[in-house]
């Protein structure tokens, strides 16, 4: 039987008053931490500081750097052996950026002045080769501009547009291309658009994915190229609705082949329906048994985040969560929330607007741009075999947890045939390995802490996740306030940013 195994934990002090650190994967180079201090250097200016792990959670390097006080953070992107900073020299959309570049193995940091004179509104960034990818709108037309290291301005990447189009995905493929994926007005409804792209700006493939009239796109993942195709996933809704009501799958296949697009109604599914508890998901499932046997279609309504589609065996594995967004007044939230020191809605890095790792934002289509936290219901696992069929789903109940940026909660790794899921919530590490549709294991665990006689006093809210690592490993992280009454060798009473190392064992 498997079983989680915590094998290390980092912990650094962290003052009340202190800005929050973010921390993400290298992979076995080990994990980047980096935050702005808050700290000012008169002549000098802001002080970042940056700390490299090992994969031992073992301090590589650790080091501040200046960032001059006019500049603004917009994102960071990791890609091989390097950590992307980007900054935009001042909040006009034509402004300048400053990339900063640091090498993970050594700490060495490069700096680049580019020039900009396009006003554009940003809202995605990826890493291709030596190029600066980056999306955004100009005029609310979808518009690519590209920095290739050591010019002095960045190049606009040429391609038609449709105004009042959607970006919903850009991602990196593995030859060194990249994908955009955009939803575009047709004249009955929309279409989706994949355009594949050199990094130099050469467009090099470009299709329109015909969806069904019946129903809106909302939102959409891509893969890289899987056996010359190209994998798109996302959900599915009726016309200006904020309410998706189903997944729809399409393998987007070279010009002069037709592609293969599928629709899978939540009611398809076996396990959508299990966070409602027994009793309310056995009523909604005769309700769909007693539609189907009259030769209707049972519709639900859900929000549904797609934030995961790739190649898995001999077909697709889809990850997607149901959540809900939540308007309440920032002033209502816990004292240990982000906004309490002062990480306004209008702040890229922590709003709503931006994921923590990088500028994308919530697109139009989600219906999210007001919400100002997140609430989460369940994890959703797909796997679709080669054709685009439904072999089979299975699902993670998700409990006290709430995010400031709409992003994935849980995560996953596939070993010997299974996954294992594992999210963190409060105290606490929750995991679920399956086997297909069937639960081998569920279970929480604590998280250990360093000291005999630590205990957790309070946790701080929407900071932190769970993430896969790599190979069987994952990381867990996030803040916490800790007393000991009874070591002498530690402080009473001290906050801390905690990252907790953890695997899974047969």
């Amino acid at each position: 039987m498997s079983q989680l195994v915590q094998t290390k934990r980092y912990e650094m002090e962290k003052e009340n008053t202190d800005n929050y650190f973010n921390v993400t994967s290298v992979g076995e180079r080990g994990l980047m931490i980096f935050r702005d201090t808050d700290e000012y250097r008169r002549n000098e200016g802001d002080v970042w500081e940056l700390i490299a792990l090992d994969t031992a959670l073992v301090e590589k390097w650790k080091q501040e750097m200046l960032i001059d006080t006019k500049h603004v953070f917009k994102g960071f992107e990791q890609h091989k052996d390097r950590l992307y900073l980007l900054f935009s020299e001042n909040d006009a959309p034509n402004s300048n950026y400053l990339l900063i570049t640091i090498a993970v193995d050594d700490g060495e940091i490069n700096r680049y002045e580019i020039k900009n004179e396009i006003s554009i509104d940003l809202s995605h960034l990826i890493v291709v080769n030596d190029f600066l990818i980056l999306g955004g709108y100009v005029r609310y037309s979808p518009t690519l501009i590209s920095y290739n290291f050591g010019d002095d301005k960045i190049d606009v990447i040429p391609g038609f547009f449709k105004d009042r189009s959607e970006i919903i995905d850009l991602r990196e493929n593995d030859n060194g291309t990249f994908n955009i994926l955009t939803l575009e007005k047709a004249y009955e409804g929309y279409d989706l658009k994949l355009r594949t792209y050199a990094p130099e700006g050469d467009i090099l493939f470009e299709k329109t994915i015909e969806m069904s009239r019946d129903y809106d796109v909302m939102d959409g993942r891509c893969t890289g190229f899987v056996d010359g195709n190209i994998a798109i996933s996302g959900t599915y809704g009726k016309t200006v609705s904020s309410y998706s009501q189903g997944i729809y799958f399409a393998i987007v296949k070279p010009e002069g082949q037709k592609d293969i697009v599928r629709y899978y109604n939540y009611s398809e599914l076996e396990h959508f329906f299990d966070y409602m508890g027994p009793r309310r998901s056995a009523r909604i499932k005769r309700k769909i048994e007693t539609k189907i046997s009259r030769g209707k279609e049972f519709r639900y309504s859900s929000r549904l985040h797609m934030h995961q589609v790739q190649q898995h065996g001999d077909g697709y594995l889809l990850a997607a969560e149901i959540y809900n967004p939540q308007y309440e007044k920032l002033g209502s939230r816990s004292i240990y929330s982000p906004y309490a020191y002062g990480f306004g809605m209008d702040n890229d890095f922590y709003s709503s607007a931006a994921r923590q790792d990088y500028v994308r934002r919530p697109g139009s289509s989600s219906h999210v741009q007001d919400a100002n936290h997140f609430e989460y219901l369940e994890s959703v696992i797909l796997k679709l075999n080669s054709a685009g069929e439904l072999q089979w789903d299975n699902s993670f109940k998700i409990e006290d947890v709430e995010t400031f940026s709409l992003e994935p909660v849980v995560d996953f790794s596939r070993s010997m045939g299974k996954l294992n899921l594992v999210y963190k919530s409060e105290e606490n590490i929750n995991y679920k390995i399956i086997n297909q549709s069937e639960t081998i294991t569920k279970a929480k665990e604590k998280l250990i802490l360093n000291n005999e006689a630590d205990v957790i006093k309070s946790t701080y809210d929407g900071v932190g996740n769970a993430r896969h690592w790599y190979g069987d490993y994952f990381y867990v992280w996030g803040y916490h306030k800790i007393q000991n009454k009874l070591n002498p060798d530690v402080e009473n009473r001290r906050s801390v940013l905690f990252i907790n190392k953890i695997m899974f064992e047969e």
